[in-house]
């Protein structure tokens, strides 16, 4: 390969740029798609963990086989643990808790911070191999009971929350009300073991609770010197068999895991290199079909060059030489369409960190830089495309009829279509063929949740997640009252129109079933389900709510009566239903009376096996109220819900609502909202608060992105198969042009010529489309 390749390479990609369009924009997408799968997973399957010897960190867990799911409750095994095993040291173990942050010497109302903290054993700073910038980090004494309660802060909530203070160091914060001593600060950009910037001590005693009880731990050591993953499980298998043998009734279904440390966060424990492996070949087979796509794009091509390429052979050039420029020019194109790729890839992976932060907070091993394996990566998926693009051409175009086109030269029939171009035309008809009913139902479908609007201005609502601190956990009745004070404070303030809460019940979640069955399926169910509908249920929105909870959204009852003041009694029976709810579910029949029942998610077999079907209470419909969603193009899309008086003390979560006035800016709330729920109670958790417009828009941002994609990769689908078929059509014509010049000399109108030129392509077409449509059925 030498440069004059490359200069032949570009000039062909210029002289037909409409080849190098449709190609490119098929294989930039083909690349992003590849690439961006490699990056995810080389970012948080197996990342290099920016710590001293991370790659020697690992996390530990209990796995229910039973459930086939984590159990993390696992305090009484890990201080056994700790205490045996030989191949992990410091074993560590940690848990994330919301606090509420004031400075020590605020006044009462200044607004507190909402803060994550970890709280971690000392080992957990040893395992880092990290020192703190100013002062210490946790020790074992400080989790020793009665110590005084200390905390060590990160280097971005030091410049945040404490404007750089040097003299940070001595000083007393709260955290829910308890005053804590800062002991040390950590360096910029240590946020271990996820994402954290307070740590204080983990304080749990094994003796106040039972084996698979107490809080969710999640557990994490450093290798031994010389030891393997692969000895500490061995060792962890032979600790575990000997506690399932003392312990059956909680330990018999347990099997311990050793795994890499970023494996237990994110959720993918059991996952092997292989399992990886194949996920990003699936990824990458979308790139092998669009160079497929191409690689019949390009042989078109070639077919125009076969008299130059003849030439060239009898003037001595090698077959060789020959696919190595054809192989040149495919990967000219190819690179350009990876560059393309690459940016793609780069730019969808770092909002996807950025959607990631906003939501929980990006962990701190995640880096989306551009790196040099990525680089590397795409040269390499730019290569193979190269190879499908230029040389299987190539080695078709050189191949026995080479000598023939030759002989041709003057008056050439031109090449002839092989069995292989043949099967890849039918190929690329079946695979859009296939796709056209999934891509318009998904993109219709996107389309027509995209226009359901609430019937309210979102803008003008304040929404917060309260939670009972841990204080408060076990005193129901302390968070009810806590609830209802917030709420007779917050429509004192001046500019808030009116406040109630929500809560989900757990009992009341997923789908309902209908006394004596409905008079259609839901439009979850399986098409000619309704004669099973009864038994599959009808999935619903479900929430308790507060009192006037549709008087604050503007709503209205149609028929029958609200909720009233008794019904969050928790003998009460009695909810109302939604407008879509009668239609959907009961088939617009009547309402009042009706009763229902619910089944909990039938999708979640766990669920599934605790309330089992039939074991529900009866609840009976009192009112319909009118839809607080509209949907002007299907209103069929509006989602059935059912509405019960909720109790706060019934449930130690709720979601604060606030309606601010007119001409009053939602933002200016908030702070007042948190400083008035730390005033309630200092251990009253309030999460972020956000408008429903934002909520609104960042629930849909994820689906927006998938449809995005999904819009990209099939219309390169579509626009190569095009292609594709239009260029191996100009082939079939261009191959007998002397044939069709012969029969319209004599005669033969167009539409007698027409279905014998193009027999050929429309056997293939017709092929294409019949193996589509057995696909897509």
């Amino acid at each position: 390969m030498s440069w004059l390749d490359v200069k032949l390479g570009v000039r062909m990609l210029a002289k037909h740029p409409a080849l190098s369009l449709v190609g490119g924009i098929g294989m930039a997408v083909g690349v992003a798609v590849c690439v961006g799968t490699f990056v995810f997973l080389s970012t948080n399957a197996f990342p290099t963990l920016p710590l001293p010897e991370g790659d020697r960190i690992v996390a530990l867990e209990n796995r229910d086989v039973r459930r086939d799911n984590e159990e993390r409750r696992s305090l009484h095994d890990f201080v056994l643990w700790r205490e045996t095993l030989r191949s992990v040291r410091e074993l560590a173990a940690f848990r994330t808790a919301d606090r509420n942050l004031l400075p020590g010497d605020a006044p009462p109302l200044t607004p507190p911070a909402p803060v994550r903290v970890a709280e971690m054993t000392a080992a957990g700073f040893r395992v880092a191999r990290v020192a703190p910038a100013r002062g210490r980090y946790l020790l074992d004494a400080d989790e020793r009971p009665g110590a005084p309660p200390v905390v060590v802060l990160g280097h971005e909530a030091w410049l945040a929350r404490f404007a750089g203070d040097p003299g940070v160091v001595g000083r007393v914060v709260r955290l829910d009300g308890v005053a804590h001593t800062v002991v040390g600060v950590m360096p910029p950009d240590f946020a271990f073991p996820l994402n954290h910037q307070y740590w204080t001590p983990l304080r749990v005693d094994p003796a106040k609770h039972r084996r698979r009880e107490g809080p969710a731990l999640f557990l994490f050591g450093r290798l031994a010197p010389g030891a393997t993953m692969a000895g500490a499980q061995a060792e962890l298998d032979a600790v575990g068999r000997r506690t399932a043998a003392a312990f059956p009734a909680s330990n018999a279904t347990l099997r311990p895991m050793v795994m890499p440390y970023t494996h237990s966060l994110i959720d993918i424990q059991g996952t092997t290199v292989w399992m990886l492996a194949q996920m990003q070949l699936m990824m990458s087979f979308l790139l092998v079909v669009v160079a497929l796509n191409v690689a019949v794009l390009v042989y078109a091509r070639t077919a125009t060059r076969m008299g130059e390429i003849a030439v060239r052979a009898a003037l001595g050039a090698s077959r060789r030489r020959i696919v190595v420029q054809l192989f040149v020019e495919g990967l000219v194109l190819s690179l350009a369409a990876s560059a393309v790729g690459l940016a793609l890839a780069q730019a969808g992976a770092r909002l996807g960190n950025r959607i990631m932060e906003e939501e929980t907070g990006a962990p701190f091993w995640a880096d989306y830089s551009l790196r040099p394996a990525t680089v590397l990566f795409t040269v390499g998926v730019a290569v193979v495309a190269a190879v499908i693009v230029g040389v299987i051409p190539a080695l078709q175009a050189t191949g026995r009829q080479l000598q023939a086109n030759l002989r041709q030269l003057g008056g050439s029939t031109g090449p002839r279509l092989g069995r292989t171009w043949t099967a890849l035309i039918v190929a690329q008809v079946a695979i859009a063929v296939a796709a056209l009913p999934a891509a318009v139902n998904a993109g219709w479908s996107e389309i027509r949740g995209a226009l359901t609007r609430p019937t309210y201005a979102p803008e003008a609502y304040l929404v917060a997640e309260l939670r009972a601190g841990d204080a408060a956990a076990s005193d129901s009745a302390r968070f009810g009252a806590a609830v209802t004070e917030l709420l007779a404070r917050v429509r004192a303030e001046a500019g808030v129109a009116g406040a109630t809460y929500a809560e989900y019940h757990a009992e009341r979640i997923g789908r309902v079933e209908i006394e004596g069955g409905a008079a259609r399926a839901d439009a979850d169910a399986d098409p000619g389900a309704a004669a099973s509908t009864s038994a599959a249920g009808h999935r619903v929105d479900s929430h308790g709510v507060g009192p006037g909870y549709l008087a604050l959204f503007g709503g209205r009852v149609l028929a029958g009566r609200d909720l009233a003041p008794g019904d969050e009694a928790r003998a009460s029976t009695a909810v109302i239903v939604n407008q879509a709810f009668v239609t959907r579910v009961l088939g617009g029949g009547p309402a009042l009376g009706r009763r229902l029942r619910y089944l909990g998610d039938v999708d979640d077999d766990a669920a599934a096996t605790a309330r089992p079907r039939g074991a529900g209470r009866w609840y009976e419909i009192v009112g319909v109220a009118a839809d607080l969603q509209a949907n002007a193009v299907d209103p069929t899309v509006v989602p059935p819900a059912v509405l019960y008086a909720a109790a706060p003390e019934h449930a130690l979560g709720a979601t604060l609502t606030v309606r601010v006035r007119g001409g009053v800016d939602a933002a200016d709330v908030a702070p007042r909202l948190r400083a008035l729920a730390v005033d309630v109670d200092p251990t009253l958790r309030m999460g972020a608060t956000h408008t429903l417009a934002d909520f609104e828009r960042q629930s849909r941002l994820a689906v927006r992105l998938v449809g995005l994609v999904l819009g990209l990769v099939l219309l390169s689908v579509f626009l190569l198969s095009a292609a594709g078929v239009y260029a191996l059509t100009s082939l079939t014509v261009t191959r007998r042009r002397r044939e069709i010049g012969i029969r319209a000399a004599l005669g033969a109108a167009p539409r007698q010529v027409l279905p014998a030129v193009l027999a050929l392509v429309a056997a293939q077409v017709g092929a294409g489309l019949a193996v589509g449509v057995v696909g897509a059925a």
